[in-house]
Formats: C-alpha cells, sequence, structure tokens
C-alpha cells in the first residue's frame, strides 16, 4: 500500500511520540556549591589525676636531725638536770592538705633544787641549803611522751610544693613523771627544753617538701598533650592547652593525690598541621572541670546513604491515575546546601526523574530525612511535556517517607572510634584515656562528594601519670 505523505509522517514520528511517553529522561541537577562554616572550638579541660608518695621527704627531714638529745644543766642556784630524750620514727596520717606526722618519745632525768647559793670565804658560790633530788626514767623503764605535728601543703604558682608544720597539739606525756621542785613541774620544764630541737624538726620537713618541684613533670605533661592525634578519617586533632590549674589535695597517709587541669583549645585540622607549643604558664586558679567539647567533621560517603535508602525505597509502587510507579534504583549525591536524588523507575513508564531536598536531622531519633523533598525543577519541566501524571504528590510523598537514614550506629561506631584513637601512651610515663559520653550531630553538609556531618563530642580526658 502506498502511503500519502501525511500517513507517511505519521508512522515516522509514532515511535518517538510514544517513547517520550514511556521514557523520561530530565537533566540532572547541577551542583550550585556552597561554603562549609568553619569550626570554632569550645575551650575543653583535661584533668590529669597525679599521685605523690612523700614519705621520702619525711624520712630525709627525720635522718637530718638527731632521734636522741641530751642535755646538762648544773646551777647551783634553781633546777639542775640531766635528761635523755630518744624518739621513734614518724606515723604518718592524713586527710585533705594537711599531714599529720606523729611519733613517741621515750624520756628519762635526774633532777635536784637548791633554793639558795651563797659564796662561803671567797669560795664559789654553794647551796646553803639541803637540797632536794629526784629521778624518773632512769634506772627503771623510761617514760613516754607523743610528740604530733600539723603539716598544711600547699602549691606556689612557680609549681613548688609549700609547708606549714607545727608541733600540734603540744607535747603529751603519756606516762608523766610527777616530780615537783620549788613549785617547778620538772616534766614540764623537760618539755620547754626539747622544744628548741622538736622545732627544728619541724623546719627540715618544710626544707624538704619546700625541694619538691612538679614543674618538671607537668612541663612535660604540657608538651605531650600538646602533640598532634591523628584521628582516622576525622583528619588531625591538637589538644592545644592554654592554661594549667592545680586542684587541692588529698592525702591517705604519705600519699599525697591532686589533679593537674589543663583548659585547652582543640584544633582539628585535614592535614598535619603541628600548633606551635606555648611555654607553660604559671599555675592558675583551680575552678572544677567540666571535661572536653570538641567539634568534629565525620564524613559520610553517598555510596553508603544510597545502600540504606535503596533498601527502604526500591521496589515501593504507588498508583497514579491509573498509572504504575515503581521505584527501580536511587543516588544521591550533593549540590550545594540540598541533596540531589535520582530515582529510576518502571511501571507504565520507565526512566529517570530527579528529586532535591535539604538535609534535616532529628536530635531526639537520630533521623535523618528530607522533608522537602521534591521535583526538581527540570524534572517537572519534562514531566508537564511527557507525563503530567507522575507530577504528583504521590510519588515524592512516598519516597520522602521512605528515604531516611537513622545514625544511631553510625554515632555508636564513631564514639568507640575516636575513643580508641584519641586514647594513646605519650611516652615518659604518660597515658590518656578518653571517654565520650556523648556524640552529638550539629549539623550536616551536604558537599558533592561527601556527607559532612558535623558532631559535638562531650567527654572526659583522663591522663595517667605514673611517677
Amino acid at each position: 500500500m502506498k502511503l500519502n505523505p501525511k500517513q507517511l509522517l505519521t508512522v515516522l514520528l509514532l515511535p518517538l511520540i510514544f517513547y517520550s511517553c514511556t521514557t523520561l529522561k530530565p537533566l540532572a541537577p547541577a551542583n550550585t556549591g556552597a561554603d562549609v562554616p568553619k569550626i570554632v572550638q569550645p575551650i575543653s579541660n583535661v584533668e590529669v589525676p597525679v599521685t605523690v608518695d612523700l614519705k621520702t621527704y619525711f624520712v630525709q627531714a627525720e635522718n637530718s636531725v638527731p632521734n636522741k638529745y641530751s642535755d646538762n644543766q648544773q646551777p647551783c642556784e634553781g633546777l639542775r638536770y640531766n635528761y635523755t630524750f630518744t624518739r621513734t620514727p614518724f606515723i604518718i596520717t592524713g586527710s585533705n592538705n594537711v599531714v599529720n606526722l606523729k611519733f613517741t618519745g621515750s624520756y628519762g632525768f635526774t633532777a635536784s633544787y637548791c633554793a639558795k647559793c651563797s659564796s662561803l670565804l671567797g669560795s664559789g658560790p654553794q647551796c646553803i641549803v639541803p637540797t632536794v633530788s629526784a629521778q624518773c626514767g632512769v634506772g627503771e623503764a623510761p617514760r613516754r611522751m607523743e610528740i604530733s605535728y600539723r603539716s598544711t601543703i600547699n602549691v606556689t604558682p612557680d609549681y613548688h610544693l609549700r609547708s606549714k608544720t607545727i608541733l600540734f597539739p603540744a607535747p603529751n606525756p603519756i606516762d608523766r613523771c610527777n616530780v615537783f621542785m620549788g613549785n617547778i613541774d620538772v616534766t614540764d620544764r623537760l618539755i620547754q627544753y626539747i622544744n628548741a630541737p622538736l622545732n627544728d624538726l619541724s623546719k627540715m620537713v618544710d626544707a624538704k617538701i619546700a625541694a619538691y618541684n612538679i614543674r618538671p613533670m607537668v612541663e612535660q605533661l604540657w608538651k605531650n598533650i600538646a602533640s598532634e592525634t591523628p584521628v582516622g578519617n576525622v583528619g588531625y586533632v591538637s589538644i592545644n592547652p592554654q592554661s594549667v590549674r592545680l586542684s587541692s589535695f588529698s592525702l591517705n597517709g604519705s600519699l599525697l593525690s591532686f589533679s593537674v587541669g589543663l583548659s585547652a583549645k582543640p584544633v582539628v585540622t585535614i592535614a598535619s598541621n603541628p600548633q606551635p607549643l606555648k611555654p607553660l604558664p604559671n599555675l592558675s586558679t583551680y575552678t572544677p572541670a567540666n571535661g572536653f567539647n570538641v567539634y568534629l567533621d565525620l564524613l559520610e560517603n553517598y555510596d553508603h546513604l544510597t545502600n540504606i535508602v535503596n533498601q527502604q525505597v526500591v521496589g515501593q509502587s504507588i498508583q497514579v491515575a491509573g498509572k504504575v510507579f515503581t521505584v527501580t534504583q536511587t543516588k544521591i549525591w550533593g549540590i550545594g546546601k540540598q541533596i540531589a536524588m535520582q530515582v529510576d523507575f518502571s511501571g507504565s513508564s520507565t526512566g529517570t526523574i530527579y528529586l532535591v531536598g535539604t538535609p534535616t536531622y532529628d536530635m531526639a531519633t537520630h533521623e535523618l530525612s528530607f522533608p522537602d523533598l521534591s521535583f526538581d525543577l527540570q524534572t517537572k519541566t519534562w514531566m508537564l511535556k511527557a507525563a503530567k501524571w507522575m507530577f504528583n504528590g504521590k510519588i515524592t510523598d512516598m519516597i520522602r517517607q521512605r528515604a531516611t537514614y537513622n545514625f544511631t550506629q553510625f554515632i555508636a561506631d564513631s564514639k568507640a572510634r575516636i575513643q580508641k584513637e584519641m586514647s594513646r601512651d605519650y611516652g615518659n610515663g604518660i597515658h590518656s584515656d578518653v571517654s565520650i559520653q556523648d556524640l552529638d550531630i550539629q549539623a550536616i553538609y551536604p558537599t558533592q562528594e561527601k556527607l559532612i556531618i558535623r558532631t559535638l563530642s562531650d567527654g572526659q580526658i583522663k591522663v595517667r601519670v605514673v611517677m
């Protein structure tokens, strides 16, 4: 059959018309680009528990003074005495910043008393009245006396310990020698005599404690903790310490415990960029630390996000105006502040459409969704020309409801990874343990290649120091 020109034109255009009705392929959305805001890190705090055994310093102080004292005074008039006093080593107890030092002294004396002396016939003074004599703790078991010191320990701004040691309470005779001569309590007088050497011991304690300088330890800690730490695909984290403070002291026996607090302003860089080390400053006023808060940008690739969405969307069908729309595949990437979603479909027609949406994160459910997900402008234009039936909210509603991503596992995995990678051995007996209590997603930025997930990590850094 011979076709006329009009019929021939109809036959030639028919396949094209049929294809345009069944296959849709608009242009993909273009990347508009968007700047990701820079991170401004808050001040963080690092607490470093330190324990020092002061027993060595107390022993050195003890060894610097005699453990036996004796004196012999024989005036003609008044009290004449001869005594010995021997002490035991310190027993050390303590709480807060106060050390209690205690020892038991053993004493004995002989004493006599002359009420009146006079020079006779050009000779030297002689007692002209009968003398009274007594002894105690001599030729028998020595008598005991309890001696106690109180030493209050603080630290100076230049990292030296400082103590103030006093006799407290006053020496207490456990087995008092009840000897009185001329209204003089010989035991009380003996205590007056030994006060001077006992005070020498307290001065020696203060001198030995003052020799303890914690600056080298803090300086080493300051230097080591300032070093860069690689954290997986995050980049590099520098703690960047700013100031140092010391907590109040806590004593358990001779063990002195305190915390070195470092205030820091962490720096996070993609490439290695060690920060210049600031000189160790003098100590600042101690305030309780509230842990560290560090913003970190974690990266999620679009392939993973696409796979998650495909699991929830692919195979979903919906009827619109008597026609069937079935999702066969999706692909997600970033276009500035939004994401683009390519949706391949089958059913009454076969083809590809594009949707755009803004990532929205629900902190309560840890769910990422795109509540404004809608057809891209190019897709709308193609639909109006080729498939008006698809220009329907049912399709976008179906995809929008299922195109979600729950970050619960991502957060748990990230916390574990950051804890592991930031807990490290710095050398020189210094080791850090990082504990992440919370990792909250603050914002999500869809760059073209990656989904940047800005997180705020809240936790504690404990640094063990072995001395």
